[in-house]
This record gives C-alpha cells, structure tokens and sequence, in this order.
C-alpha cells in the first residue's frame, strides 16, 4: 500500500513538473526567441512581396467606360482571375511554411499579419470576380476560375515549350571577307547542335554570293540563359576552285571548338564568278567536353575577324584550313 502511495506521489510530481516546463518555461523561451534582434535582424527589415494585379484597376476602368462590344468585359475579367491565379498559388505554398516558423516562434509577429492580410485581400478579391462573373453571365461565377485556369495552365505550356525551342536553338553566323574589304555576311539556325548537325541558312541569305578568296570567321552559339554555350573558328584566305560547279570545304581543325563543313555551289555571270553556300554541317564539343567561350569573352565575329588580321599583319601567313573535305555522310 504504501508503495503504491509512493510510486503515485512520484508520478504526480513529474507530470506537474512536465506541465510547468511544457507551460512556463517552454513559452518563455519561445518568447525570448521571438524578440531576439540579433536573429531576426535580417527578417524585421523585410515585407511580405504581396501585390494584387494591375488588372484590377484596369477592369474597373474599362467597366466604367461601358465598352459597346459584350465581349470586352469577360475577355477582362478572364484576365483578371489569370492574373489571380499566381498570387492564390503563392498564398496556398507559402501559409504551411510561414505557420510552422510561426508556431516555432520564429518568424515575426509582423511578417504573419502581412501574410493573413495578404489572403484576406485575396478572399475578396476571389469573390468580387465570382460576383462580376455571375452578373455578366448567370452562373458563370462558379466557373470563371476553373475557366481561366485553363487557359493560363496552356499559356505556361505555350512557354514552357517556347523556352525548350530556345534552350536547344543554335544561330550560326559566317562572315567572308573579300581581299578588297567587302564583307558578306551569312547566319544559319539549327536545333540540337552536335556532330555533322545540318544548319539552315537563312532565306534571304540563301543566294548571297561571296569571292573566290576570302577570310572567314565564324562563331555559334547555343542554348539561352546560363546554359548559352558559343564556339568558333576562323580560316585565312579560303581559296574556292572556279573550275569547279560544286566542292566542299573544311574549316576548323579544334575538337574544342566550332568545326564546319561548308557546301559551296559555282555562279557564273558573264566573266564574274562567285560562289553560294547551299549546305552547311557544324560540329561542336558535347556541353561537358570542353568549356565554350563565354560571351562577355567573345565579342562576336568581329572579335575572331580582328585575331585573324592580326596574325596576317605579323608576317606569320596561317596557311589554309579550308582544304577540300568529302561531303559528310548524311
């Protein structure tokens, strides 16, 4: 009997202990943790980013205006709710985390109003589309944000798949030189750049003619953003047979670098000859093979163009890259 009194006693005093560690001490420091400057010096002087959209202000212009065609004002409201949807998306991924510090004491008292006063306005602002939806168009309140939805989730596909395009473009640009000073300028697109990859040139580029003797330089880049990759190559007085109607040359020996093979097909006019680029292959390391020049290293053709002279004004005359190569398997 007595044991038992003891054991209960024991347990008694723990459990009181526990409540006033878990009430008193617990809140306490959660209290000293959530007014310590030094941690939060960096949040305090921070704002939640919340900003309603611009297509507000200009819904309630254009509904004020009473435009005569019945479609303006749904096509508006429908860009209004798109323009909603971001700032719902951020507002349901960004409670979870803020409520968690919140609870844990640390995240600012200031920065959780700015955030419930963030949804409160976009509460209302959800509503007052639904009601300018219904009284457009009966019952189309229930439906306008599942509508737009719609449309903005193609909109970002349309973007998404816009921005691949770019990722995996390549633009070539060639530039002739003539002995006399004459320049002829050539660019060509491409997609997935790699060994022999067919570049295609320009149309309004396509019947451009260049000399038989010429300086070439030449430069590609590929990608966009912080994956933008550019290579190139330059070649001193690129002679062309004229007895020939067509013939391949090679330009670029550098497995680093940018490597051609370009098609040239003879012109005739009169004593004049000249020379059109009907096809053209480009080669370049993988991503990972070699660091590209960057573009702030490389100024563009004007750049290669400007070495190429260089080193033909010191007397050491580069020979010919340009050399006759068979024409790329297909």
């Amino acid at each position: 009997m007595w044991f038992l009194t003891v054991v209960l006693v024991l347990t008694t005093v723990l459990l009181c202990y526990a409540g006033y560690i878990f009430l008193i001490v617990d809140k306490r420091q959660e209290k000293q943790v959530l007014h310590n400057p030094e941690l939060f010096s960096a949040l305090d002087d921070k704002d939640y980013d919340f900003e309603l959209p611009a297509e507000i202000d200009e819904y309630e212009d254009l509904r004020q205006s009473k435009p005569a065609d019945k479609r303006t004002l749904p096509v508006a409201l429908l860009k209004r709710a798109m323009a909603d949807i971001p700032r719902i998306e951020q507002l349901e991924k960004d409670h979870p985390r803020m409520a968690r510090l919140f609870n844990r004491g640390l995240l600012p008292f200031s920065l959780w109003e700015q955030l419930l006063e963030a949804e409160s306005l976009m509460d209302t602002e959800v509503h007052e589309v639904q009601a300018e939806a219904e009284k457009l168009h009966k019952g189309w309140g229930q439906g306008v944000f599942s509508q737009a939805y719609q449309m903005l989730r193609k909109e970002r596909e349309d973007d998404a798949r816009e921005m691949q395009l770019k990722r995996e473009a390549a633009v070539l640009t060639i530039e002739f030189t003539k002995l006399s000073g004459g320049k002829v300028e050539l660019q060509a697109d491409g997609r997935n750049v790699g060994s022999q990859t067919q570049m295609v040139l320009r149309k309004d580029m396509q019947n451009e003619e260049v000399a038989f003797k010429s300086d070439v330089v030449a430069s590609i880049t590929c990608g966009v953003g912080d994956n933008e990759r550019t290579y190139h190559c330059a070649s001193c007085e690129l002679v062309l047979d004229k007895e020939q109607e067509k013939q391949w040359k090679q330009m670029g020996q550098d497995a680093a670098g940018l490597r051609l093979q370009l098609k040239f097909v003879r012109k005739t006019h009169g004593l004049k000859t000249g020379f059109t680029v009907a096809d053209i292959r480009v080669t370049i390391p993988s991503a990972t093979a070699a660091a590209p020049t960057s573009t702030a290293q490389m100024t563009g053709v004007a750049a290669a163009a400007q070495a190429a002279l260089a080193q033909a004004e010191t007397g050491s005359k580069c020979s010919s890259e340009a050399s006759a190569a068979t024409a790329p398997t297909r």
